[in-house]
Order: C-alpha cells, then structure tokens, then sequence
C-alpha cells in the first residue's frame, strides 16, 4: 500500500500515476475537457474528442457510457442475474445492478450485469476519484493535526483492530475501488476527540454492495484470528454490516457513495453527491487509510468544525449540506440535527444560525405530510425508533423547549413523536439494535422512497454509529 508522501491527488485511491487535477470547465454531464486531454497522453488514458477515458482494467464508474448511455451507478436485486451459462461474475450473483441513464424512471432496477467484462461498449468516460477534487478539498491528515494519522489509521490497523479491517481495505483497492472512513470518526479525531469516542466505525466507498459483500466473504474466510459473524445487509438501504461476535470492538457499516434521483435504493461512485445526502456538513469528511489523505468533498467541513480556529473554544457550526423536499427526509434529518444538538450542548463555541434558518422554511404542517404518505404509519414508527435509539427516553424539558424553539415543524414533529407507542408486537424499544436493521451509517440520509413494511416487520433503525 501507498503510505508514503507524494502530490495529493496522485495518492487519491483509484488513481496510480495520475496527475494532480486542476479546476477547469466540464461539459454537461461532468466530463473534463481540454487540458487534461493533454495530461492523458502521459498517463496511459486515452482521448476519444474531448472525453478522457481511463485505461483498463477496473470497475465501472458513474459517467461511463455504455452503448452509448451513462452509467448511473448500480442498485440491488435479491435473485441471482439470468445467464445462459452457470459461471458469472460474484459480485452478479449477489445482486449488483449496473444503472443507465432511463433507468431512473422505472419501479427497480433492471437485470443488468455490473461487470465491465460483460460490456464489450463499454467506454470508461467517467470521472474516478482523484479527478473530482482539487486540491483545496484534499488534505494530508498529517498537515491537519499532530498525531491525526496515527489515530485513524489505528482504527483499522491498531493492535486493537480486528485484523480484517485492513486485509479488506487492502481487497478492495486491489480491486480498483475506493474506500474511506466516514461519519463520527473523521469528524471527531479531526475536530480533536480520541478513539474512544468512536464508537462503531463507518465507511464509504465505490463499490457496491454486492462487491462489497464478495469482499468481506473472501476477507474473512482467510481470517482465523478474528472470527466474525457473517455480514449482514439491508436491500432496503443497501448497508453492509460486519460484526464482531461478542461486540467488543466497533462494528463496521459500510454503504456505496450515495446516488439521488432513482426511486429505489441505489449506489455511485460521485464524492461530491454522496456528501449532499449526508446530515450535516462536519459529517462529510472522508478518510483515505491508504493515502492518508483527508477529503472535504463540499470545501465546508474542516471549516465548520473549526479547524481554522485555534484552541478549546473553536467553532463548531451545524449547517445541513443540502436541502431535500420529501417530509420523511426532512422530518429525519431534523432528528439527525437535534440528536447533535443534545450531544454537544455544551460544547463552547456551537453556531445553529444555519441549522435554524433550514428549520424554519420547513413546513409547519410537516407530521401532516408524513400523514399523507402511503407508507405514513410505518415511518413515524421507524422515526420514533430512530429517535428513541439517539435519545433513550427522549430529551429533557429543557432541551425539549430548546429544540421547540427552533421553530413550528421542529415543535409539533417533537409532539408527534412523543404520543407514538415503539412497542410491536410485544417487543420493547431499543429490542431491535442489531446494525444490519439500520437505516444507514452515522451522518448519512437514505433519499431512496420508503419501502412499507410488513405490519408484524421491526422497522429498519439506524443507531447513532
């Protein structure tokens, strides 16, 4: 593994040889032009017009085209693909979608193979990831903190660590992708917290769920030391989890880069989109444990945990990356915000001017949106559940009257929630906390429309990761 120094981007995963990007003009669609047509000739990719198309071998990527149509990204089926003959690709057989363009607009995704051997048109156009950063979003960890480094990369390859944590980091970049840690472990070692405050450990990457699992099933079955459980996945937000068998070290939750726009859970490989469905802006950073690079994928993060400041007293400064219309989004990311709230209350130097401003152009009449929903019943029992998982037996009056003040939908979604009954069919709250019935890792928002479910079904949670 590359552990050593180096121009930034050079040392961007994926991305062996190639040049530090510069800012320049894309097309639409997000395709680079001109100069780097240039830079390409000495790195091996090649130049169809404008387009820039990286070399084989690799995964497909966002913005690839084939048969003359853009890739999406990749959703999930259950059942295996249909092939006439047994042999396929693994990551096929269990359940990866490649998505085009149209693809959008149907109810699932289609039984499409997302294995480059399997399209001969395929012409590798996208963007990975070392060409979607400049450089003022790419950080070594080195320069942001004393120490940062060896923090990080302790939580994977620590005596501590289970030893499949860095032989699976090691697969997947082996295999062309992509992976980072992401949510409450760069944001608090960053902002100046231990390890002990992380509790479990989320990543991201560029490969999809079903290459994800491959991994982790090949990872293991070599393992002998640390003897997990086997990983556990969630198709209704195409999480990954790994357990240790008697919880003694941090979970691992992995999800693909996030993808909006489709009406079913689905995956990319765009850094800059995934951190647009993500909570709060101080949970976009990314960490690259085999660069040892930092990302800051909006340019806002290291500035909203006050990384510019110095001392105890810095800003730490609660700003939601994007702004998305659905209710039950909203109504979640709300209680996303409100969990951070009561966490760090009394932490000096906490700016919500731009949390509340975002609160209060919600509607106010927000719980009867969620009423209107077909799905309404079952997403006030999974915000409830959620909501109790972050704040076991809810917050005080007096961080009640806070929240409340933040305006009319933050008031009567806090009411709402406190007249629901968590109990199904008998079974406590908080009796359903295993990761893998999770809504999505710490910090990330599942845009994908809600999937009902069953009457007797335990609704998906999302514990604070």
């Amino acid at each position: 593994m590359d552990r050593t120094g180096g121009r930034l981007n050079n040392r961007l995963i994926g991305d062996p040889g190639v040049p530090a990007p510069r800012v320049r003009e894309r097309e639409a669609g997000g395709q680079e032009v001109g100069e780097q047509a240039v830079e390409a000739r000495s790195t091996g990719e090649q130049v169809a017009g404008d387009v820039v198309l990286r070399p084989p071998p690799g995964p497909i990527m966002t913005g690839d085209l084939v048969d003359g149509r853009r890739v999406l990204g990749f959703g999930h089926h259950g059942g295996p693909l249909p092939r006439t003959q047994d042999a396929g690709h693994a990551a096929d057989r269990l359940g990866d979608r490649l998505l085009l363009d149209g693809d959008e607009h149907a109810s699932g995704p289609p039984e499409r193979s997302a294995d480059p051997a399997d399209h001969p048109t395929l012409a590798r156009a996208g963007l990975a990831p070392g060409h979607q950063l400049d450089d003022r979003r790419v950080h070594r960890a080195s320069d942001i903190g004393p120490g940062l480094v060896e923090l990080l990369d302790g939580l994977l390859y620590g005596p501590e660590a289970p030893r499949y944590l860095g032989n699976l980091v090691d697969r997947l970049t082996s295999d062309g992708h992509g992976v980072w840690l992401a949510g409450g472990a760069p944001r608090d070692l960053v902002a100046g917290g231990v390890p002990e405050v992380v509790r479990d450990l989320d990543a991201t990457g560029t490969a999809p769920a079903g290459a994800f699992l491959r991994a982790v099933d090949e990872v293991l079955a070599l393992d002998g030391d640390s003897a997990e459980l086997p990983p556990r996945f969630s198709p209704r937000s195409l999480v990954c989890s790994v357990l240790t068998v008697h919880r003694d070290r941090r979970t691992l939750e992995y999800r693909g880069l996030g993808l909006t726009g489709l009406p079913y859970p689905a995956t990319g490989t765009d850094l800059s989109q995934d951190a647009h469905q993500r909570d709060l802006t101080v949970n976009t950073l990314l960490y690259d444990p085999v660069r040892q690079l930092v990302l800051d994928p909006l340019g806002h993060a290291l500035t909203d945990l006050g990384h510019e400041a110095e001392g105890p007293g810095r800003l730490l400064r609660l700003v939601p990356p994007g702004r998305p219309e659905d209710p039950v989004t909203c109504a979640e990311l709300l209680l996303r915000a409100a969990k951070f709230l009561i966490r760090w209350e009394t932490r000096p130097g906490l700016e919500t001017t731009g949390l509340r401003d975002w609160v209060l152009q919600l509607p106010a009449d927000l719980p009867a949106r969620i009423d209107a929903l077909d799905a309404g019943p079952d997403e006030w029992l999974r915000l409830a559940t959620l909501w109790e998982a972050w704040v076991p037996g809810g917050p005080t009056a007096a961080q009640g009257e806070s929240l409340r003040a933040f305006g009319p939908a933050a008031s009567r979604l806090l009411d709402r929630l406190s007249r629901l009954d968590l109990r199904i069919d008998g079974a406590p709250p908080g009796g359903a906390d295993e990761p893998e019935t999770r809504d999505a890792p710490d910090g990330h928002l599942d845009h994908a429309p809600r999937v009902q479910q069953a009457p007797t079904a335990r609704p998906d949670r999302s514990g604070d990761v």
